[in-house]
């Protein structure tokens, strides 16, 4: 009787072998897979948020200049001007689907398309042209629009009224495609699968030199390979259970020493991708943190109002985050408080400062109440920031309290610009100029710890604007290099002198952005506006 015979350890060796190097590098290439193509997710999400982004401030900027060209326009029935100007304004950014004014009584005044013109709104844009007509605030929604071709894509509609002393006067249409997006995403899932594709072909071209090797090591020399090989699986586990520091010790030069070498690098590979991915993680969540907490200290851009005082601001960071910050705020006695502070620096570390500030901003106003000074507050802000920011970073800022019964503005400074108070020349009294510069000095905050700030005042009149301004307004350069300047800004102030202080701010603003056009800012820019009633 013939007796049982098992499998040889060869055979054993060979089969143990393939196995094991199969499971190893299935899994490392699974996980580098599944990095690979979460990388583009994260890629492609980023792409469209940032695209989303960028298209609504490049909105905001054609809008805000083309209401002003339309108003003037429609006021003089100059729509000939009109036409000529709408299709060249769409031309300078090609995303730029419709660019159109529509009158009051539902016409088309002007059209990107010259076809178009002078045909009634529910002819050009059936669905949405009659709420388009009747519009009385701004717009801005997502939309399907027909390119070229008959092809539909996604598409985002703004619209803004275009009024005159209170009075509608027609509506500015602008509608954005989205299609260059949709192809740079399509671009992104392309590589992303093309990538996938050569990850795949990769790992199988090393799985299967791992299977040849250990299967060949495994007939010739399979005592020696037997140990190597579990302290080779050993590390493998330890790599699949999330220990991505294990590595296995080379001691050969033979085809087991090349085996752990070749294991070692994928280990190091891998741990690369995932230091990348986790501090592009850090990055994206500091970033955020950064954003969320300057949409906190920085007030909105519409007109806030405090009794006879009305205030409006433009706040325009650098960067993802700025370092600038103001406020206005309530005090006891119809006292109001206006501040308003620059942090060197940008980003994270300077979103930190400026909420250090505003904290002690709000324990000032909330331990002194009715005996808070611009000087006190400005001393319980340095003392917080240098022990925020031990000199690492300081910030200038100018406090000023605005006393609304008897119209005093007690004021104190810590390095900053000084602000302007503008006086119409019809209020003018004899000696008196058109402006006075509220000049105080103080060392920045977080320069030393016991500073104290010295506290000037100045009575207002019905009729007078405040400017508070930072650095970044004055330093902005066009393409010549040539700076913005104080006497550009004071000739803007005077220019805009007679409008509201929102419509003030948008004016001082647009000319200044005409001044430094596409040019990259190298500072964060503020603005505010107070108008004393």
């Amino acid at each position: 009787m013939a007796s049982k015979r098992g499998s040889s350890i060869s055979v054993k060796m060979i089969l143990t072998s393939v196995s094991l190097i199969t499971l190893v590098v299935g899994l490392l290439g699974s996980i580098s897979v599944i990095y690979s193509r979460r990388t583009f997710d994260e890629a492609a999400h980023r792409l469209s948020e940032a695209y989303d982004s960028a298209l609504e401030a490049r909105a905001q900027t054609l809008t805000q200049t083309m209401v002003e060209s339309a108003r003037a326009a429609i006021i003089q029935s100059d729509y000939s001007s009109l036409q000529t100007f709408v299709p060249e304004a769409a031309k300078t950014d090609s995303d730029v689907a419709a660019l159109y004014v529509i009158t009051d009584n539902g016409f088309v005044a002007a059209h990107s398309d010259p076809r178009l013109k002078e045909k009634p709104v529910s002819e050009v844009d059936p669905q949405q042209g009659p709420e388009l007509a009747q519009l009385t605030k701004p717009l801005a929604k997502q939309i399907e629009i027909t390119v070229a071709g008959g092809e539909k894509v996604s598409g985002k509609l703004f619209a803004r009224p275009v009024t005159a002393q209170g009075k509608k006067l027609g509506t500015l249409v602008v509608i954005y495609s989205r299609a260059s997006l949709l192809r740079q995403l399509g671009a992104v899932e392309e590589g992303k699968q093309q990538q996938s594709q050569e990850y795949m072909v990769q790992i199988g071209l090393i799985g299967l030199l791992f299977v040849l090797v250990g299967a060949g090591l495994a007939v010739v020399q399979s005592l020696r390979i037997t140990q190597p090989l579990k302290l080779l699986a050993s590390r493998a586990d330890q790599i699949a259970r999330g220990d991505l520091s294990t590595r296995v010790e080379v001691n050969s030069l033979d085809e087991i020493g090349m085996l752990a070498e070749n294991f070692n690098y994928m280990a190091d590979r891998l741990q690369v991708l995932l230091d990348e991915t986790a501090a592009k993680a850090v990055l994206e969540k500091e970033l955020e943190l950064a954003r969320t907490i300057q949409e906190t200290l920085v007030p909105t851009a519409d007109l806030i109002e405090r009794g006879p005082v009305k205030v409006a601001g433009h706040f325009q960071p650098a960067t993802q985050c700025g370092g600038d910050w103001w406020a206005v705020h309530d005090l006891p006695d119809n006292k109001v408080l206006i501040i308003i502070g620059d942090v060197t620096g940008h980003g994270v570390p300077a979103a930190m400062i400026t909420a250090a500030a505003k904290a002690a901003c709000d324990v000032g106003r909330a331990l002194e109440g009715p005996r808070l000074t611009p000087s006190r507050l400005l001393e319980l802000m340095n003392r917080a920031i240098f022990e925020s920011a031990r000199r690492k970073f300081v910030m200038t800022c100018f406090a000023c309290v605005i006393d609304t019964r008897t119209k005093l503005i007690a004021y104190a400074n810590a390095g900053h610009n000084f602000p302007y108070l503008y006086r119409a020349p019809s209020t003018l009294r004899e000696g008196e100029a058109e402006f006075t510069v509220l000049m105080s000095r103080g060392n920045r905050l977080g320069d030393v710890p016991d500073s104290s700030f010295a506290e000037s005042s100045q009575p207002l009149r019905t009729g007078d604007k405040l400017v508070f301004y930072t650095d970044g307004l004055i330093e902005c350069e066009n393409g010549g290099n040539e700076e913005y300047g104080e006497k550009r800004l004071r000739l803007s102030i005077r220019q805009a002198a007679e409008l509201g202080p929102k419509e003030m701010r948008d004016s001082m603003m647009h000319v200044a952005g005409q001044f430094y056009a596409d040019r990259p800012r190298k500072d964060d820019i503020t603005l505010v506006v107070a108008h004393i009633h």
